[in-house]
């Protein structure tokens, strides 16, 4: 199976590309920035023996969303997508810019819509599966408004695919993890820090970790992909910040 996982080249992406390769699977690794780290996914891929390619685009432009999608099936088709890529510029309400709000929803919730628009006759085609990579900001409303907006979102896009293309076989979750230690995290803990605003703060694991670890959140994703019978589902993944 091939799978395209966006936002590959670090972080989760990078992770997620890893598991998905010890699971037996080819991986399509899209980057927007950072061939270099990108071609460090790709090389830990195929130590695992399986093949793999990068891609880069950009996942908030429609046009470049199309050709990653058309490369992936010409290099060896399409039969899952892990929406992974996702940006913050964590800012107070009054503080946010028109580009800032713009950038994290074009990139976390659009770029997410773009890329199962482009994908979803293929996987269609091949009762794949598709996973988005979300956050507890989704529901908690944690970080800030605009990526907590952004996630929100991508809950409400996971669900309304799942209807639509779940008659056709195709499965579409998310994974919704608390903190992760990635350096996306760090530059959202800088911000709860020089501002004051209690987002991940006033919430509390319910195990001795406060935050997990990239490849955690891989395995859930991994998880999803290979799952049989879930769908339309939101797995949280955050040690207990959160019951629902």
């Amino acid at each position: 199976m091939t799978v395209l996982v966006t936002g590959a080249s670090r972080g989760i992406g990078r992770a997620t590309a890893v598991r998905l390769a010890e699971a037996g699977h080819d991986v399509v690794v899209n980057y927007h920035t950072g061939e270099q780290a990108a071609e460090e996914t790709v090389a830990a891929v195929e130590q695992r023996g399986r093949d793999a390619i990068a891609v880069a685009a950009d996942v908030s432009d429609s046009t470049a969303v199309d050709g990653l999608v058309e490369r992936a099936v010409g290099w060896g088709g399409l039969d899952a997508v892990v929406n992974n890529a996702g940006i913050v510029r964590p800012a107070l309400l009054e503080e946010t810019t028109d580009e800032d709000w713009a950038a994290v929803l074009e990139t976390n919730l659009t770029g997410a819509f773009y890329v199962a628009r482009a994908a979803a006759p293929h996987l269609r085609a091949a009762a794949g599966e598709l996973v988005n990579v979300s956050s507890i900001g989704g529901t908690a409303g944690t970080v800030d408004a605009s990526y907590a907006a952004s996630k929100a979102g991508l809950h409400g896009l996971t669900r309304a695919l799942a209807r639509e293309l779940g008659p056709d076989g195709v499965q579409v979750n998310a994974v919704a993890p608390g903190p992760v230690e990635t350096s996306l995290n760090d530059a959202i803990l800088e911000h709860l820090e020089a501002t004051g605003f209690k987002g991940h703060e006033n919430l509390d694991t319910h195990l001795p970790e406060y935050a997990t670890t990239p490849e955690t959140v891989a395995d859930a994703v991994a998880y999803l992909v290979g799952a049989d019978y879930v769908h339309g589902e939101v797995l949280n993944l955050n040690g207990g910040m959160q019951f629902r």
